[in-house]
């Protein structure tokens, strides 16, 4: 494997307020921990690309439709927090609530948080708000509306929804709407909010198009070809319909041993259909068709196109991902606030956890440099918010890997929302570090959430201690079916090996076996 870094500090720590001046609510602390070497050279370089790329999707910035005191950015006021999934094909099928909840860890005094659970789970608003002490939040469920339709447009049909929250913003001066992602019915949902009020409403998220366009797969790996090079991403194609797709993926079976075709819009691995290059050479291509839609139509796949083929490489040394706040470009570069390794389990690559990086420090400013490489065009395009990029690092062991990026996440996640919390919790988590455990499919027995604080009070996090356990999610833990939890230490090697225990020991109590 490659070696860790010898500085347990990491690389230099660079402080948000030195590079992103910009008002934030206190409740979305960036805490920077990276310098990059950016030069005007490459400046004018990503502004150049910028330019193209608008020329080609004119209205890829514009938030027009939505009204005139509608726009990117955050002010002084209040939030309206909302996780909306709607668009990441195959993250959730109907009718599940697994991560509804999770906007709640960004909430703070005075916020609304919005979710689309009909099941409250109060025991979780209660730690949330008495033992993590994030603040008392209002919480709001749309009363209309399928669960088939998106959260933000069942907020948009729900009329008393809409008047408590507009005279929040009234009340308030403006409003700040923090989604997961800065969907189109999230833009709207603001614009509904903001023509009630009659005062200004902004959008912690780039605006809907080029939100769609970041998250897409495709349009991301032509984004890093041009600015990094072909050589920066592993080999890609895509395909425009079924013909297409055969082809393709044959003759990307020929030059690699694993194929892989994915939705360019879907995310946590759910997304990804992963061939044995023999399933495919050779064949004829309507067998190759029949078998790779064959499993697209079982995975939940609505025939829509295009999709995006790829070599799934191997051997893989490390899966890390870069999270980047990215604030108007008046306000200061993106900010890369870390690096960290995500844990993967399977073929298909599922998120299972993650922890701060411990690859060595030459490869991490590496890492990070080519990230903001990346994120200055989406920063010149008018791209304002969260956003990570994910790679794999791959090649044999001991010597230098290859650097493969493969993904953008212009949304909040299941890295950076427990990161921005652990920096809620203890002012910065690299002085605190934690570990990322997630677990799903346990075959175990419903437990209400109280019951399960009370079995592991011993271990839950205080902030006397700045250590301990943090659950990230009720949902999974009262279906009896996994967790989401967060474990906070005072050294990497410690959190990694008490959240390996704590994961042994709740999935256990969750199975019934103690």
């Amino acid at each position: 494997m490659i070696p860790a870094s010898n500085n347990p500090e990491g690389p230099h720590e660079q402080h948000a307020a030195d590079t992103a001046p910009q008002a934030r609510p206190a409740n979305l602390p960036i805490v920077g921990h990276f310098d990059t070497d950016i030069g005007d050279e490459e400046r004018t370089r990503a502004a150049h690309l910028a330019a193209e790329l608008e020329a080609e999707e004119p209205r890829l910035a514009s938030t027009l439709p939505f009204g005139r005191d509608v726009s990117c950015g955050l002010g002084p006021w209040p939030s309206l927090l909302i996780e909306d999934h709607s668009w990441i094909r195959l993250f959730e099928r109907t009718g599940q609530a697994d991560y509804a909840y999770r906007a709640l860890l960004l909430a703070g005094q005075g916020d609304v948080t919005i979710i689309g659970s009909k099941k409250r789970c109060l025991a979780f608003e209660r730690y949330c708000r008495d033992h993590l002490m994030l603040g008392p939040v209002e919480l709001l469920v749309p009363r209309k509306g399928s669960s088939r339709t998106p959260l933000a447009l069942r907020c948009v049909e729900d009329e008393a929804l809409l008047d408590r929250v507009a005279q929040r913003a009234r009340e308030s001066g403006g409003l700040n709407v923090i989604p997961y992602m800065g969907t189109g019915g999230v833009w709207k949902l603001a614009g509904a909010i903001s023509a009630r009020a009659r005062t200004d409403v902004r959008v912690a998220a780039p605006p809907p198009n080029l939100t769609r366009r970041a998250n897409d797969k495709i349009w991301f790996a032509r984004l890093v070809q041009r600015t990094l090079g072909p050589t920066a991403l592993p080999q890609v194609d895509s395909a425009f319909g079924p013909a297409s797709l055969a082809a393709k993926a044959r003759q990307m079976a020929d030059r690699h041993a694993t194929v892989a075709v994915k939705l360019p819009n879907s995310a946590s691995s759910a997304g990804n259909m992963i061939f044995d290059a023999a399933e495919l050479r050779g064949r004829p291509l309507l067998a190759v068709r029949d078998r790779i839609l064959s499993q697209l139509d079982r995975a939940g796949w609505q025939s829509d196109f295009p999709l995006l083929i790829t070599a799934w490489e191997q051997p893989l040394l490390a899966s890390p991902s870069v999270q980047i706040w990215i604030p108007k470009s008046d306000d200061g570069d993106p900010v890369v606030e870390g690096i960290f390794e995500q844990r993967l389990h399977g073929l298909a690559r599922e998120f299972v956890g993650a922890a701060p990086s411990a690859l060595p420090e030459p490869l991490q400013q590496r890492l990070a440099d080519q990230s903001m490489r990346l994120a200055l065009p989406l920063q010149n395009l008018g791209y304002f918010g969260r956003c990570s990029f994910d790679l794999i690092l791959v090649g044999n062991s001991g010597a230098e890997p290859d650097v493969h990026w493969i993904e953008c996440n212009g949304r909040w996640g299941g890295v950076s929302i427990p990161m921005t919390l652990a920096n809620r919790l203890t002012g910065d988590w690299r002085s605190h570090p934690f570990m990322i455990v997630e677990r799903s499919n346990l075959q175990g027995k419903p437990r209400q959430l109280e019951d399960f604080l009370h079995r592991f009070a011993a271990e839950q996090f205080t902030r006397a201690a700045g250590a301990g356990m943090v659950v990230l999610s009720p949902s999974r833990i009262e279906a009896g079916a996994g967790f989401e939890v967060m474990v906070i230490a005072s050294a990497l090697e410690t959190a990694v090996g008490d959240a390996d225990k704590m994961s042994s020991n709740v999935a256990s109590y969750l199975e019934g076996k103690t």
